[in-house]
């Protein structure tokens, strides 16, 4: 039994463009922030999977491992790292929008404006700040100095760094899209 040709077209057109509810092409960034949100996910898996392993290691055969632990805190602290950005290209930060939601709308723009330029200033000391340890640590090659002795410490300060810029990225783009007037989708709408 095969798909007819409407359904795999559709398919295809679905993984290549990802739309808003007004079926517009998301911005660059959006795209970008909703792929590595989707591969980052596989992280938490993996590392499931992993400690899965090094559980089924120590009681059926009484021989731990000593490289799970230090890999399933690099792989969820990635995912963790690159989640951020994810998050605020969903718009699904937490918000408490109690006084928010009795304010004029006049005045929901001025706090939204504010709160992009401000989330945008501490991203990019951040980003800065970030940056600088990450090459630094892969300068060094800078290692864990636990018992595997993974460089575990230049991967995670690597994906803060890409993390933060990746986050810088996507307030730059709410921050457009609110001054160009673009309206954000509603969170139910934002595809999956």
């Amino acid at each position: 039994m095969s798909a007819s040709p409407g359904f795999s077209n559709n398919l295809k057109n679905r993984r290549s463009l990802i739309v808003d509810s007004n079926n517009e092409k998301l911005p660059p960034v959006d795209r970008f922030t909703k792929l590595v949100g989707d591969k980052a996910c596989w992280l938490f898996l993996s590392a499931a999977a992993i400690a899965c392993y090094e559980v089924f290691m120590d009681s059926a055969f009484r021989a731990p491992t000593i490289w799970v632990h230090d890999l399933t805190i690099m792989m969820c602290s990635t995912a963790f790292l690159l989640g951020g950005s994810y998050a605020a290209q969903r718009r699904q930060h937490i918000r408490i929008t109690v006084i928010y939601d009795l304010m004029p709308k006049n005045v929901r723009l001025f706090c939204d404006k504010l709160t992009l330029l401000l989330a945008l200033f501490y991203l990019v000391l951040l980003s800065y700040i970030a940056t600088e340890q990450a090459i630094e640590s892969i300068r060094l090659v800078e290692r864990s100095g636990r018992a595997w002795d993974f460089p575990m410490p230049m991967v995670i300060r690597t994906a803060f760094s890409l993390g933060c810029l990746l986050f810088t990225a996507q307030v730059l783009a709410h921050l457009y899209d609110l001054l160009r007037g673009r309206k954000p989708p509603a969170v139910d709408q934002i595809p999956t």
